[in-house]
């Protein structure tokens, strides 16, 4: 173990700190750019466009 200096330590901490930096940044980033879920309230689908689950099927809206 005397490969294990404190730098190379120091180089260890931080290589995981990054690494956990970009896992949770990418992870923000799906989340935040990503569809609602469907139990999301009524006025963010509004408020956003997005389609709710229970909105009406297309074969209801061609009955005209």
């Amino acid at each position: 173990m005397d490969f294990l200096t404190p730098e190379v330590f120091d180089v260890l901490i931080l290589t995981n700190i990054g690494l956990g930096v970009l896992i949770a940044g990418r992870k923000f980033y799906k989340d935040v750019t990503g569809p609602l879920p469907d139990d999301a309230p009524a006025w963010a689908h509004e408020k956003y466009n997005t389609p709710t689950s229970s909105s009406s099927s297309p074969s209801e809206s061609n009955n005209s």
